[in-house]
């Protein structure tokens, strides 16, 4: 009699092979998430902020991506990654799906992180997805510039004329949202969206570097803050030499 095989965890997010592992594994984290803030009440915890980034809390680095603030992010952003991950894992892999995905969060929150030092309006708090979502639509458009779209099933679009109106629609979003200041809560948009052009276009991420500097500024911190706590003791209080006798 053969035994009956358990299904692996990884099939489980396949959702009986309706889609990639990988791209469900990342709609149940952001449901699950999402969800568990409503109920809780309490979404500061993943908000990207660059002080709070800066103090030492890295899971801020791609937390704020996994959360949405309303219902309609959550619907609608989790389509649009529904519809052109699917596409994205069968192009790429699923294994690379998810690290662009993570890696678009934790390069778009460095690159804010710096900003924020430099001009005051992008320190701002952020939660969503959508920066990484329209970061993922891009590099699909330049995958396929020529395929044609249908937005919500009103709009045919092509691929490149996609590209084009999300970059302006971020921009034109940001405007309204303030005028040139308004464009520092965007921060995260723009780079997530830079940053998909340049691995678009051939480039890759250094996440290999970032991991190792990553572990090196972490031992560092961790050392200067125990070293605190250490206190050269001397005899009486002086600082003279030993002595020693025969």
């Amino acid at each position: 009699m053969r035994s009956r095989r358990s299904p692996d965890l990884g099939s489980a997010f396949t959702f009986g092979g309706r889609i990639p592992s990988g791209l469900g594994l990342l709609l149940v984290l952001i449901l699950v998430a999402t969800v568990g803030s409503w109920v809780t009440r309490d979404q500061t915890w993943a908000a990207l902020v660059p002080g709070l980034v800066l103090r030492g809390q890295v899971w801020r680095l791609v937390s704020w991506a996994f959360v949405q603030n309303d219902p309609l992010t959550l619907l609608f952003g989790g389509f649009m990654l529904y519809s052109i991950g699917q596409q994205l894992a069968f192009t790429w892999s699923e294994r690379r799906l998810v690290g662009t995905f993570l890696g678009l969060a934790a390069g778009a929150t460095a690159v804010t992180v710096v900003a924020a030092l430099l001009w005051f309006p992008a320190d701002r708090p952020h939660l969503g997805m959508w920066p990484v979502v329209n970061a993922l639509l891009l590099m699909w458009a330049m995958l396929y510039p020529d395929r044609q779209v249908s937005i919500w099933g009103v709009l045919p679009l092509t691929g490149k004329t996609l590209a084009l109106l999300v970059v302006f629609g971020t921009v034109l979003y940001g405007l309204a949202g303030g005028g040139l200041p308004g464009l520092g809560a965007f921060v995260p948009h723009f780079a997530a969206l830079g940053l998909g052009f340049a691995l678009s276009r051939g480039g890759r991420l250094p996440t290999r570097r970032w991991k190792l500097q990553a572990r090196e500024w972490w031992a560092e911190r961790e050392f200067r803050r125990r070293s605190k706590h250490l206190k050269v003791i001397r005899k009486n209080g002086k600082d003279e030499p030993p002595r020693w006798m025969n």
